[in-house]
Formats: C-alpha cells, structure tokens, sequence
C-alpha cells in the first residue's frame, strides 16, 4: 500500500509538471544596458523587445540586487562572447515577442548562459 501512494503521487506530480515548468526566451543578446539609476535592459533572446529585468542598486521587479549583478554578469559575458542565453519565466508567459518593450518583464526566473 505505501508503494502505491509512492507512485500515484508521483504520477500527479508528473502529469502537473508542465503547469510548473518555465517559459524560455532564447537566443543571443541584442541589447544590453544600464541605466543611469542602475536599471539593467536586455533585448534578442527568443524574440524579445527592450525589457526592463532589474536594478543593480536595489531589489527590484522581486529580484535582489546581487542577483541582478550575477544576471547581468551573465548577460555582459554571453553577449561579449555571441553566446547563447535563455532567459526564462515562471509562471510561464505566451511568447517572448508579447513583452511590453521599454517595461519591466514581469516573472522573470532565470538567465542561463549556454
């Protein structure tokens, strides 16, 4: 009996997985700024107009500010390099291209370099 809890808890964990899982934005970054109250603003991965991800000088859009400078960090190193970037966001969103351009992207979760 203790078996089968095991795995039907696992089976619904399974079958609600997508419900959790990220959107990804994915590509190479086009754009990459800060501006001068440390705002930090990407654009290119997956589509992506100019979004607003955080500040460096303080936490903003729910993200602390030493995750903002590793984001950043991240962002600068991959752009210098042409690589490959995903930036993702949970809950998931429709499409990368949807995002308000010159606004904060809401949700943002990740920055991954590849």
């Amino acid at each position: 009996m203790n078996l089968l809890k095991k795995i039907s808890v696992s089976l619904i964990f399974l079958v609600s997985l997508p419900a959790f899982a990220d959107s990804f934005c994915t590509g190479k970054v086009t754009k990459l700024g800060v501006g001068r109250h440390g705002v930090v603003y990407v654009s290119g991965p997956g589509g992506l107009p100019v979004v607003y991800l955080c500040n460096l000088q303080g936490k903003s859009n729910g993200i602390e500010t030493e995750s903002c400078k590793a984001m950043y960090s991240s962002l600068l190193a991959a752009k210098a390099q042409n690589k490959t970037v995903s930036i993702t966001f949970n809950p998931s969103i429709g499409s990368c291209s949807e995002l308000g351009s010159w606004r904060y992207a809401q949700n943002v979760n990740w920055v991954i370099s590849e």
